[in-house]
């Protein structure tokens, strides 16, 4: 065996060489997966992530449609139709009013509905939404989904204070909170 490894050293280190050039090859391929996946985690822990939603207040007769931002980038309004319309102020509709408004990170845009509660629990609202980020890339992103209005006049409520507050501080920014609740109201 050691003189026909003498006499075939260049077949031996051929042979060696194939095997490193395969497992580099492997583990290029290998780090490209990871980078490629690295990515996209990075691109969706920091994209936009906007949703829009009815909210009704127990102590109001109607509803507030909001909008908000829960990503960590600003979004763009592309377009924004909701299915069947929802009587906003002036009957505008939320695609005239919301075209090419830019909202902020955790950023809500919130206006008061102005049909009654017991017409707007009749409909399930069809929501299509496209927004562009405003990161650099400019990506595009598009959501469909339906608002489900079974269960909003269950809606139950958390405790709003903050830990890192006093108790006399948590109670002025609950005053202040429900006075800037009835600012927006009036």
């Amino acid at each position: 065996m050691i003189n026909w490894l003498n006499t075939n050293q260049g077949f031996v280190m051929s042979l060696l060489t194939l095997i490193y050039v395969i497992a580099t090859v492997i583990i290029v391929l290998y780090n490209r997966k990871t980078i490629k996946e690295m990515k996209e985690s990075r691109e969706a822990e920091s994209r936009p992530y906007v949703f829009v939603y009815l909210d009704k207040d127990p102590r109001d007769l109607c509803f507030y449609l909001r909008i908000r931002n829960y990503g960590k980038s600003g979004a763009k309004f592309d377009n924004v139709s909701i299915t069947p319309n929802l009587k906003l102020c002036d009957g505008a509709l939320p695609e005239n009013f919301l075209k090419n408004v830019i909202l902020a990170p955790s950023q809500t845009l919130e206006f008061i509905v102005l049909e009654k509660k017991d017409e707007t629990l009749k409909n399930d609202y069809a929501v299509s939404i496209q927004y562009t980020s405003v990161d650099g890339r400019g990506k595009q992103y598009s959501e469909k989904y339906m608002l489900t209005l079974q269960y909003a006049h269950q809606m139950g409520y958390t405790d709003n204070k903050q830990s890192n507050l006093s108790d006399e501080a948590n109670a002025l920014r609950n005053i202040s909170y429900h006075l800037d609740s009835m600012r927006r109201k009036l």
